[in-house]
C-alpha cells in the first residue's frame, strides 16, 4: 500500500478498507453496531419490566389502603346473625365449623354465628361445637334456649320439608339467617358453601 492510498484510507483516525459496494466501510463497524443495538434492547426491556413492577406495586398499595379504610369503617359492626342447625355430624363438623367461622369473620361487616345442635343428636356433635365455639368466638345455643329471631329460625328449620331450601331469612334487625345442615355428612358437609348460598338467596 502506497503512502497516498494509506492516507486516503484513513478517515478521522479510523483505518478503512475497500469492499465491493462500500469502498469506505470502517473496520469493525458492523460488530460495534450490533453490540449497541443489543444493549439498547436490553435497556428498553429493563425499563419495561420496571414500569410493570411499579404499576403492580401501586395497585397493591391502593388495594391495601382501601381494605384498611373498609375495615375501619365496619370494625365492630355486624351485618346480622347466622343460625346453624347440626345433628349427629361429629365426623365432619369440626372442619365445617372452622371454615364457616373463618368466613363469617372475614365478611365486612362480620356475620355473627350461632350453632344449634338438635335435641335428637346422640353423638359428640354438641361437645365439639362447644369447644370450637370457645376457640373461634361463636355461640352454641341449646335448642330449648333459643329466643326471638333465633327461635323463629330454629322453628323454620325444624319445619323444613325434604327438598325445600336449607337456608332462609328469619327476619329481625339486623337480620337473622338460618341454615339447616342436618343430614349432610362427610365431604358433602365440608364442601357446603353456606355463605355463598345465603348471598344468592339475598
Amino acid at each position: 500500500m502506497s503512502g497516498d492510498s494509506a492516507a486516503s484510507n484513513r478517515v478521522h483516525g479510523i483505518l478503512t478498507f475497500k469492499t465491493p459496494g462500500n469502498p469506505f466501510t470502517p473496520a469493525g463497524g458492523p460488530a460495534y453496531g450490533g453490540a449497541g443495538a443489543k444493549t439498547g434492547v436490553i435497556v428498553l426491556l429493563v425499563q419495561f419490566l420496571l414500569a410493570l413492577w411499579l404499576a403492580w406495586l401501586v395497585a397493591v398499595v391502593v388495594k391495601v389502603c382501601r381494605l384498611v379504610l373498609v375495615y375501619r369503617r365496619y370494625a365492630g359492626q355486624s351485618r346480622g346473625k347466622l343460625v346453624l342447625l347440626l345433628s349427629n355430624q361429629e365426623q365432619a363438623c369440626e372442619g365445617f365449623l372452622r371454615r364457616l367461622a373463618s368466613g363469617c369473620e372475614l365478611l365486612l361487616p362480620r356475620m355473627e354465628l350461632a350453632v344449634v345442635v338438635g335435641e335428637d343428636s346422640s353423638d359428640d356433635t354438641s361437645g365439639i361445637a362447644r369447644i370450637l365455639g370457645r376457640q373461634l368466638g361463636f355461640t352454641v345455643i341449646p335448642a330449648q334456649g333459643a329466643a326471638g329471631a333465633e327461635k323463629a329460625a330454629l322453628s323454620a328449620m325444624l319445619a323444613r320439608l325434604p327438598g325445600e331450601p336449607r337456608n332462609g331469612l328469619a327476619g329481625g334487625d339486623p337480620p337473622t339467617w338460618y341454615y339447616d345442615a342436618r343430614g349432610l355428612q362427610g365431604k358433602h358437609l365440608l364442601r357446603t358453601s353456606v355463605l355463598r348460598q345465603m348471598s344468592r338467596a339475598a
